[in-house]
């Protein structure tokens, strides 16, 4: 196994690591835990710029689940990687499955429902994040080569030819061979470095929260697309749902100050009937959409995954699912190179071949979800129903979907993934 420990002389002020990892948040924690499930002797300084999240910070997580937890989305392909990590085993009991996802139009005859192969199988699982993240800490505090550094902001970065050397707010300077920006959409990393980077605006804001309907979600995630933008329902434990409510920038703090029962009521309006009546609702969040894509997210000794190279529109749930394919692949090409050429552009290279057609599919397929199903243009919505029918009659259409949603692609075969 390799190891990746530096020869090189540093200055008397330098701290020495094999990896830097910019932010401690879910991709920069899992990253930490994949090299060194992998590599126990890797020498990882592990930063964040902000306070230690409770739920890593706290052992005990409350037992019954809390209605305003924030949540995500983890596909078939996520779930292998989490198994690989030794993790889903402690985290699916607070999951929920999804087995089914319903595709609407608000206001045309198009619907789509999406049923994986057979119906023992599974699109995948809901879980909230304080769920995961007290499984990630108790994992990775067990490795004794891991520092984790809380309230601690990356200033600079100088990047020489063997190494990069990372200033912090603090006053230490940290000597490594590679450094990875996970530190998310408005990337300090990517700043630093000039990774160029495109924002495409969506003019539109995600209300998230947790809401409870009247009848039983049966395992069931609604995609309804509106003249605002989509709203997704995903199905947690104790009958929930999580909520994505896409509305135009203008709206949303109006929508957020709104009392619980005329939320409630402008979200039955939007939404329908489909799931049943909504009964009870959260605290609600507000955030501000947008596209963020990288080229190619690499620049000398640096390179950047999850939301620091790609921020998604939350429409089909692929972004933090994505993320994890980064960094899945990421510690793989790490642990398989040779100690000389870590964070080399050889390095970065092989890691952004097996990555690019990924990143570019769900980028495409993601955002034009978003552009076609959110504009009611009558010249777009006739074929975009009748696309829909067509899938719902055919079912073989709906396969690349489906093995999209799934997220379970061979990672590390070239062929297969353009």
């Amino acid at each position: 196994m390799a190891k990746f420990n530096s020869t090189n002389k540093a200055l008397s002020t330098d701290l020495i690591y094999d990896v830097v990892i910019v932010g401690a948040g879910m991709s920069g924690s899992l990253l930490a835990l994949s090299l060194l499930q992998k590599d126990k002797q890797l020498s990882i300084l592990l930063l964040d710029e902000n306070a230690e999240r409770e739920a890593t910070k706290n052992s005990h997580v409350a037992e019954n689940p809390s209605f305003d937890g924030r949540c995500i989305a983890l596909n078939a392909g996520s779930l292998d990687i989490l198994n690989e990590l030794a993790l889903w085993e402690e985290i699916k009991p607070k999951a929920q499955v999804i087995t089914k996802i319903e595709v609407s139009d608000k206001g045309y005859f198009g619907s789509l429902n999406l049923i994986p192969e057979n119906y023992s199988n599974f699109f995948g699982y809901v879980v909230e994040l304080q769920h995961v993240g007290k499984a990630l800490s108790a994992k990775l505090s067990s490795f004794s080569s891991l520092t984790i550094l809380y309230n601690t902001k990356l200033k600079a970065i100088e990047q020489k030819v063997e190494h990069t050397r990372c200033y912090l707010s603090d006053g230490q300077i940290i000597q490594a061979k590679l450094c990875v920006g996970a530190d998310g959409t408005n990337s300090q990393t990517r700043e630093l470095t000039k990774i160029d980077s495109t924002t495409m605006d969506y003019h539109c804001s995600a209300v998230i929260c947790n809401v409870r309907c009247s009848v039983p979600h049966h395992n069931i995630a609604y995609e309804r697309f509106t003249e605002n933008g989509p709203i997704a329902l995903l199905p947690l434990t104790d009958n929930r749902y999580s909520l994505v409510y896409c509305v135009k920038n203008d709206q949303a703090e109006e929508v957020k100050a709104l009392s619980n029962d005329a939320f409630l009521q402008r979200l039955q309006k939007a939404f329908g009937y489909r799931a049943g009546i909504f009964k009870e609702v959260g605290k609600r969040d507000v955030y501000p959409l947008s596209l963020v894509m990288t080229k190619k997210p690499l620049s000398h000794r640096v390179v950047c995954i999850g939301n620091a190279a790609h921020s998604l529109h939350p429409v089909a749930g692929q972004g933090f699912n994505l993320g994890l394919r980064d960094l899945h692949v990421l510690a793989k090409v790490i642990v398989t190179t040779e100690p000389k050429d870590l964070g080399t552009f050889s390095m970065l290279a092989r890691y952004w071949e097996y990555r690019k057609a990924d990143h570019n599919r769900t980028i495409l397929m993601t955002d034009t979800l978003v552009r076609v199903f959110s504009n009611h243009d009558h010249t777009l919505s006739i074929p975009r129903n009748i696309s829909l029918q067509a899938m719902s009659l055919f079912p073989a259409l709906t396969q690349p979907v489906i093995k999209q949603a799934k997220g379970q692609f061979d990672l590390f075969n070239r062929e297969n993934l353009s």
